[in-house]
């Protein structure tokens, strides 16, 4: 009788920048064909772990959240030097590939999607930040729209595309709250955004109870107590190195909800080819 629902967390694709690893010593290159291919891993590597937890609880729905930054934009002078398709050009690449992965789910598996659509603060047509109207100043909307007119058909697939910063959806009986991440305020300090992230969760916690908080923006995996924080799909880049981010390897979450036991699961989607390798084990006689 146990069911449960998996949420695939995409975001921070930043998809026309360009990644030069030579600025980075070696750790890192992106460039449009390395998103395309991890965009394609992304759902194929996510509809695995599905599978995977498929075998012993019942799924018939996935979620896939769609949390902004999928696009660099001109959000920085230098992106209009270094950016390998303006802005107009990087939606259209992006709606392909955000189309071919539904697509790929939609055709490989029976499962219903539920996709919850929030905004970025790069995709933004404006100099500072929106908030009574981010939906009319996101170049994301845009995504969203193309994307539910595609679809509109089809119905195992289901849009909620935001009106303000955030969505708060109740998955199995638990509310969770979906947002872009850009609010945390984070200056430095011991602890990360973990400090920031919980104080602004309590806050919006006053108005709107909710248990999980899934956010993008830090392109970084974190997990808390009530909050989900996802990695990148661009990886580790120069603006990283400059303010002393972390490093880590493109990646995307999954996280499983289980209707009577929460939260049960939470992991990276790899976003490249998963290599099997038996163990490299030496037998070693015991020595008395």
């Amino acid at each position: 009788d146990s069911y449960a629902v998996p949420i695939i967390v995409a975001s921070d694709w930043h998809a026309e920048e360009r990644v030069d690893s030579s600025t980075i010593n070696g750790l890192n290159e992106f460039g449009l064909e390395i998103a395309e291919r991890r965009a394609g891993f992304f759902f194929s590597n996510s509809l695995r772990l599905v599978r995977m937890f498929n075998q012993d609880v019942k799924i018939d729905t996935i979620v896939l959240a769609l949390l902004g930054d999928f696009v660099t934009n001109y959000l920085h002078d230098e992106n209009r030097e270094t950016n390998l398709l303006g802005p107009s050009e990087a939606l259209v690449f992006v709606k392909d590939l955000l189309c071919s992965g539904i697509k790929f789910l939609l055709e490989n598996s029976n499962y219903k999607l539920v996709i919850p659509c929030c905004y970025g603060n790069h995709g933004r047509l404006t100099q500072k930040m929106r908030h009574g109207n981010i939906k009319s100043t996101s170049l994301e909307l845009l995504i969203y729209k193309w994307l539910f007119d595609y679809f509109r058909d089809e119905s195992r697939v289901q849009f909620d595309i935001a009106g303000g910063q955030m969505l708060v959806a109740d998955i199995v009986g638990r509310r969770i709250r979906f947002h872009h991440g850009d609010l945390i305020r984070y200056q430095g300090g011991v602890g990360g955004i973990t400090i920031p992230l919980n104080k602004a969760i309590a806050q919006l916690n006053k108005a709107v109870q909710v248990k999980l908080d899934v956010i993008g923006h830090w392109h970084q995996f974190l997990f808390g107590r009530n909050y989900l924080v996802n990695g990148s799909l661009i990886g580790y880049n120069a603006f990283a190195q400059y303010i002393k981010a972390d490093f880590e390897e493109p990646q995307q979450v999954m996280i499983v909800v289980d209707r009577d036991r929460g939260v049960s699961f939470v992991g990276p989607i790899i976003l490249n080819e998963i290599q099997r390798q038996p163990i490299d084990y030496v037998y070693r006689p015991f020595m008395s």
